[in-house]
């Protein structure tokens, strides 16, 4: 990533860190739903970890930190894509000001 990317990035992982608390946050009945899902679930999987012989508890666990965090780390790549196409968008409406870092930015963007 380029040095401008980077600095949009840390923008915009403070303010999702910060999304919760605000007025304004957006929680779909899809992800209450899987929530709750996810949360019956876990129970269950929890059942089975104290069932199971402790190597095999340490693959899974192992397993599933890594699907934790490719599936966080592809939640950020959504979010971030979402605010670049929204600043792509205002850029093409004319809202935003021609300023370098904004060019650079949408420059990275483009490739």
């Amino acid at each position: 990533m380029n040095e401008v990317f980077e600095t949009v990035a840390e923008v915009l992982e403070e303010l999702r860190s910060e999304a919760g608390e605000r007025e304004y946050s957006v929680c779909t009945k899809e992800a209450k739903n899987a929530a709750k899902e996810l949360k019956k679930a876990n129970q269950e999987y929890e059942k089975l970890l104290a069932e199971i012989s402790r190597e095999q508890r340490v693959l899974l666990e192992k397993y599933m930190d890594i699907v934790d965090h490719a599936h966080f780390q592809e939640e950020q790549r959504a979010y971030y894509q979402g605010m670049i196409d929204a600043i792509q968008i205002f850029d093409g409406l004319g809202i935003l000001k021609k300023r370098n870092k904004v060019k650079e930015l949408l420059m990275y963007t483009e490739k």
